[in-house]
């Protein structure tokens, strides 16, 4: 800790001592993200000039050749797009599944982390950056999205432009850097379950000129939506605070600092999972012995009702989770004649503590299984940028990311695991003394050094066609261990053979267990695309991008000896993507019409394979190849001044090309491995749409000033997709629409802006995860009912 603290500092004093460097006078002044820019974005002038950052230079979003969605802070305000699950109706290639911070998975064209499993020791393949500043585990980015100026949703591999390598794509989060001029502003909402919401925010010059500051807090509360019938409670609340400070330093005309403080905490009560259905028997017909109904009749236990929409679960170990972050960033640059020098130093630490009812009931049988992760990361980014007008332009840059995860996993059983867990057939006394009150407590330590050098050249070859051409070059090492250990009841009072019968139980649900792993790696991976303006206003464009997802360690209670040993070391996926796109605008710039097709190879997909003479152990492997193609499109008009409107659409195709021992579904008995080549990929729908947009008209005045009344509404559609591994049919989430708007009234210099809103105004029910235990129970976790609330927003 001391020796990062140390690194930290001397790099936050490094970025500084830029400063220090000559003054040049730059050959063209970079351009600004204005306000006007985020207004555009949010589809009050659709035809407007998007500016965004995707190539690491300020950009049309039209002259990009890169499938991107650009959203501006006005944009994801009006909508209440104020965390990356809400963001995915807004850009369909994006699916983002949450059933906890913890296991939250990001994809972008099928590709990304498994929706059904996690592991520490693996990385995401979608990247998640704010301020430039990598965020190395998927849950720092589930806390609420902090006075943003824009989000963009990159498509495809991005390692030759961004700090860690991004094999599938990238979300990246600009949030609002501090003025001169003094602004601040803020919101208040009040809803239904009790919502209440806050934001303020401030901005201005403590010295002239020379030093700026910004401050914003975010407070969000809500009480759950779901009731436990065990004591009468609500659970799925919600309850987020964070806080972010910022300074911004201007020395000289060419350079300045930003240094960026922040702190996030959450907590929630977590029973979401509500009863479905119960399997009873095989699909060839076989008896599901000692299913969950069977055992709830065994203990007396009464179920809850099979209504999902009732909302009702049953347990007793209080669910509930402790998330927390905190970080500290400076980006520093340094423009030189031609050249834009940038250093982007950052230190994050990020604990998760969950506590999680093991048998989903009110019965004592698990009483906490859970996985707590405290999280340590520091990385630093240097960069160079040509700037100005030239033949060739380019960006070069070097990257070290060091993470940190000390996790512990516990299984802790209550006085009526035996009854609940194990058949009938066992020996009452024998069950008892194995498995009541056993505890099993595992250690892991993943460590990850990453080292890259990356670059990326635009080669004007003439005045409307560009070849763009990237490379880097990244070396991994992962180091970690594994240590389990288990405590339990005497059983000394048993005989002999049901000493030896206890054991064995012990050992099918985790016995002492130790062992350390370690890997390195280096790849080569880059693109090229060749991209052609017809015209002022349509551009073709053709790209092909190889990346890889490094590999990692399966830090999980496997045997890594004897007949069933598993290799914990797990290799890198290779993706190979192509894609062709055009993107055109029409009648002035009020209509813009973009087209994507893509067809991506993964080789080597990380995935689970379960281990069926170990309790159906799962982990972490490489299996077959997986494969994802579709098209894309998206639409923005404005047909008049007081209409803007929408429309997104994605067809994805993602399968498993070879996947031949691949776990049998839980449906399926009498075979220990199923073939799931040619079947589709967990957590990706085949079809998925957005659309909406936003009427307006004046109404004269409010306080004042000249104001207008507007309508907006927004739609979105997933079809069917499946959440587990397996693609059990019991875990196929049907497909489901949304709906969401919004009404109110505002003064067009913003100092007050009025609406009221709802969200899933169908009061859609929907899951957000699907699926079937071994005891037979099928249990999903539900979005959000309707929501609806009062908004009353100032900046000034």
């Amino acid at each position: 800790m001391k020796k990062i603290l140390r690194a930290t500092t001397l790099a936050l004093i490094g970025s500084t001592a830029l400063a220090a460097a000559p003054v040049f006078a730059a050959d063209e002044a970079a351009p600004v993200l204005a306000d006007d820019a985020a207004e555009a974005a949010s589809g009050r002038d659709a035809g407007a000039d998007i500016m965004v950052t995707a190539r690491r230079r300020n950009e049309r979003i039209q002259d990009v050749p890169v499938a991107a969605n650009a959203f501006g802070g006005e944009q994801l305000a009006a909508t209440r797009t104020y965390n990356l699950r809400d963001l995915q109706q807004l850009t369909p290639s994006l699916v983002v599944t949450n059933t906890n911070p913890r296991n939250t998975s990001i994809n972008i064209r099928g590709l990304g982390n498994n929706v059904s499993v996690y592991n520490d020791g693996l990385e995401p393949a979608v990247g998640v950056y704010v301020d430039q500043v990598y965020l190395a585990r998927p849950g720092q980015a589930v806390f609420d999205l902090s006075d943003v100026e824009r989000i963009e949703v990159l498509r495809g591999p991005q390692g030759t432009l961004f700090g860690k390598n991004t094999s599938a794509g990238a979300v990246v989060v600009t949030t609002k850097s501090p003025t001169f001029e003094p602004e601040a502003g803020g919101d208040v909402t009040v809803g239904n379950y009790d919502f209440r919401q806050f934001h303020a925010y401030a901005s201005g010059a403590l010295v002239d000129d020379l030093l700026a500051a910004r401050i914003y807090v975010s407070k969000t509360d809500r009480d759950g939506y779901v009731t436990n019938r065990y004591d009468g409670s609500d659970t799925q609340d919600y309850h987020d605070f964070g806080l972010r400070g910022q300074l911004l330093f201007t020395p000289s005309s060419n350079f300045k600092l930003r240094v960026i403080g922040d702190y996030g905490r959450q907590h929630s009560k977590t029973a979401a999972a509500v009863l479905t259905g119960v399997i009873r028997q095989y699909d060839n017909g076989t008896n599901f012995a000692n299913n969950y109904n069977d055992r709830a009749a065994r203990l007396g236990y009464t179920p809850t009702a099979i209504d999902p929409g009732a909302r009702i679960v049953d347990v007793d170990a209080n669910p509930r989770y402790k998330m927390n972050q905190w970080g500290l960033s400076s980006i520093a640059e340094l423009s030189i004649p031609g050249n834009t020098i940038t250093s982007v130093t950052a230190y994050r630490a990020w604990n998760w503590y969950p506590h999680n009812d093991g048998d989903s009931t009110s019965l004592d049988a698990g009483s906490d299984f859970h996985q707590s992760n405290e999280q340590r990361q520091f990385s630093q980014e240097l960069r160079i940028a040509s700037e100005g007008t030239r033949k060739i332009d380019y960006v070069a840059g070097l990257y070290y990311l060091w993470q940190s995860i000390d996790a512990e996993a516990l299984n802790a059983y209550g006085t009526q695991a035996a009854s609940w867990f194990l058949a009938p057939s066992v020996d009452p006394a024998v069950g008892a003394a194995a498995l009541n009150g056993y505890t099993i407590v595992g250690h892991s330590k993943p460590v990850t050094n990453s080292y890259a050098a990356f670059g990326q050249a635009i080669w004007h070859i003439t005045p409307t066609i560009d070849l763009t051409g990237g490379l880097r070059y990244t070396y991994e090492t992962k180091t970690g261990y594994f240590e389990q250990t288990v405590s339990g009841a005497s059983l000394d009072g048993l005989t002999t053979a049901q000493q030896a019968a206890a054991t064995t139980i012990r050992a099918r649900y985790g016995a002492a267990n130790s062992y350390s792993a370690s890997t390195k790696e280096g790849r080569l991976s880059g693109g090229a695309t060749l991209s052609w303006k017809v015209t002022p206003d349509a551009m073709v464009y053709g790209t092909y991008a190889r990346g890889h997802k490094f590999g990692g360690l399966n830090l999980a209670n496997i045997t890594t000896t004897g007949q069933y040993a598993a290799n914990p070391v797990i290799k890198p996926e290779t993706i190979d993507s192509y894609e062709l796109g055009v993107k055109t605008a029409w009648f002035a710039n009020t209509l813009t019409a973009n087209l994507a097709a893509f067809w991506t190879d993964d080789s080597g997909y990380q995935t689970t394979v379960v281990d069926v003479d170990r309790n159906n152990l799962s982990y972490f492997t490489n299996v077959g190849k997986v494969r994802t193609r579709g098209f894309e499109g998206d639409l923005r008009a404005s047909p008049a001044q007081w209409l803007s409107l929408y429309a997104s659409g994605a067809y994805t195709d993602a399968n498993y090309v070879s996947y031949a021992d691949a776990p049998c579904p839980i449906e399926v008995t009498g075979q220990t491995t199923c073939d799931l080549s040619g079947r589709s990929l967990p957590g990706v729908s085949k079809w998925s749409a957005s659309a909406g947009g936003e009427a307006r008209a004046p109404v004269g005045s409010v306080a004042g000033r000249d104001a207008e009344a507007y309508f907006g509404a927004d739609y979105s559609y997933r079809s069917t997709f499946n959440t587990t591994a397996s693609l059990s049919r019991y875990s196929q989430i049907p497909g489901y629409s949304l709906v969401n708007a919004r009404l109110g009234v505002r003064a067009l210099d913003g100092l007050v802006d009025i609406q009221v809103w709802g969200r899933n105004l169908t009061n859609k029910t929907y899951y957000l995860s699907l699926s079937a235990a071994n005891t037979g129970a099928i249990t999903g976790t539900l979005g959000d009912p309707r929501t609806y609330g009062l908004t009353v927003r100032t900046k000034f």
